[in-house]
């Protein structure tokens, strides 16, 4: 044993903790692909530490020497497979992708020949070290062609991210980048370049560092990146609404006053009929303007996030502020809404903020499905959850309330969502509402549905879709109505 072979092994043993750890904090895309990430570090610096251990025998460093490559290989494969999916963009790389796995599954083809590594002697003061072989080449080419190249996707992850986002990136750019050089300055003493291997004692740095961002900034934490997502929304909705506020509201109160005072001045004098008239469809017009900005003032509040079990909230009102707010971009996409809301619907037991949220979060996303123009057709009905079906008899909602024994009563309220737009493949629907999970590419952060479903199940509600190809989306959406 000696100094360099354990810290590599001490590396090895704290990196598949660390990956492990990742993989249970995170059961997606990014957490399964970081683990296998870390198998393929852990493998290679395992027995690359056997390699450099003084005590082995001839041929157990030449098979270690074979084993710790054999891993390597895909190192380069599947680091690019972990920042692409950490930035959104397998399906710009998806060709290169199956280009390097390919490549990396060739080379292990010969790993176990002298055409990978022939043998293994002497260099920087160990005895053993790895001689390449002509396909050995190929390897090391593609790891620092690929290796590189990840980085500067990371790199320009970080210049696009703000606040906490931008420090956990930043921390996971510095940590494997110190990984990374540590591991790969061992290829120099292959070349006969006889570099002393003293960066291999920054391996050890890389899972301290992991393990700090992680605790204290909750790196690849789902939950903190969600919230740091809304907050950053909220936060961009906050100053566009400010923004308006000044720049627009205060105008507009101006111009009402004057134009108020105008048409009460024409009205005492007798004035022409038509000019008046004229006048107060301006003034309705403004006051159409102020009740907008009005109502985006009040999306832009942040939500009660308490729980309280008397909140109430009022789908009609809720989908009227989510209408006035995008019926304009509706209108430039030539997309027709049907909104066939019953304005008696009983109050439902929900924060309005957080409702007036989701069906803005769906309604946007029905008309991005929509590019070429569409109808939005939304509904509401009442239905009992002890009969198990919907109730069409025409009586009052306040007669379709649970009854003190609750027998065949209504208690919930279904709304529904549909659009005509380009549907949803059942290979997407598995992983709708997982986090980082989108089908916009770069446009979509693939957050909002995982925040829809979550604003969903905090007010008690429950969320479902049906979809298929080329043929619309439905969202269907529960809540319990609210009891006196």
């Amino acid at each position: 044993m000696n100094p360099y072979n354990l810290s590599v092994l001490f590396f090895s043993f704290c990196n598949f903790l660390i990956g492990l750890l990742i993989l249970l904090k995170r059961n997606d895309e990014i957490g399964k692909r970081y683990f296998i990430f870390s198998l393929a570090v852990t493998t290679w610096s395992f027995f690359f530490s056997l390699l450099i251990n003084q005590n082995v025998s001839y041929q157990t460093a030449l098979l270690s020497s074979r084993l710790c490559n054999v891993s390597a290989v895909f190192i380069p494969a599947v680091w690019l497979h972990v920042v692409l999916a950490l930035t959104n963009r397998i399906k710009n790389y998806k060709k290169l992708l199956l280009c390097l796995y390919s490549l990396s599954i060739l080379i292990d083809l010969f790993s176990f020949t002298p055409l990978f590594i022939p043998k293994v002697g002497p260099a920087v003061g160990f005895i053993h070290y790895t001689r390449p072989g002509p396909i050995f080449h190929i390897f090391v080419l593609m790891f620092f062609a690929i290796v590189p190249f990840t980085f500067r996707e990371l790199f320009l992850k970080i210049c696009k991210t703000r606040g906490e986002e931008q420090l956990q990136l930043k921390g996971f750019f510095v940590a494997t980048f110190l990984g990374f050089l540590g591991g790969s300055l061992t290829f120099l003493p292959v070349y006969n370049i006889m570099f002393p291997q003293h960066t291999l004692f920054l391996l050890p740095i890389y899972p301290f560092m992991m393990a700090y961002f992680m605790i204290r900034h909750k790196l690849f934490d789902v939950e903190e990146i969600v919230q740091v997502f809304q907050r950053e929304k909220l936060a961009t909705i906050g100053l566009l609404a400010a923004s308006v506020n000044h720049e627009i509201r205060n105008p507009l109160y101006v111009a009402k006053s004057n134009l108020e005072s105008y048409i009460e001045s024409e009205q005492e004098r007798e004035s022409d009929h038509r000019s008046i008239e004229n006048s107060k469809k301006s003034l309705a017009a403004i006051n159409r303007a102020l009740e907008v900005i009005t109502k985006l003032n009040r999306f832009a509040k942040p939500s009660d996030d308490s729980i309280n079990c008397n909140r109430q909230a009022s789908i009609p009102e809720a989908l009227q502020t989510v209408l006035d707010l995008v019926s304009y971009e509706f209108q430039l996409d030539k997309i027709k809404i049907i909104n066939q809301i019953d304005p008696n619907l009983p109050s439902i037991q929900a924060d309005q903020r957080q409702l007036e949220e989701i069906l803005f979060n769906l309604i946007v996303n029905a008309c991005h499905a929509m590019e070429n123009g569409g109808e939005l057709t939304i509904t509401a009905s009442c239905h009992s959850e002890a009969e198990g079906r919907r109730i069409s008899e025409p009586r009052s909602f306040a007669s379709l309330r649970m009854t003190k024994t609750g027998s065949q009563t209504t208690d919930k309220i279904r709304i529904i969502i549909q659009d005509t737009g380009s549907g949803i493949s059942q290979d997407q629907m598995k992983h709708l509402f997982e986090p980082f999970h989108t089908t916009k590419g770069d446009k979509g952060t693939g957050l909002g549905l995982y925040i829809t479903k979550q604003l969903v199940e905090r007010n008690g509600g429950k969320i479902s879709v049906s979809s298929k190809p080329d043929q619309g989306t439905s969202f269907k959406l529960e809540f319990k109505i609210l009891q006196n």
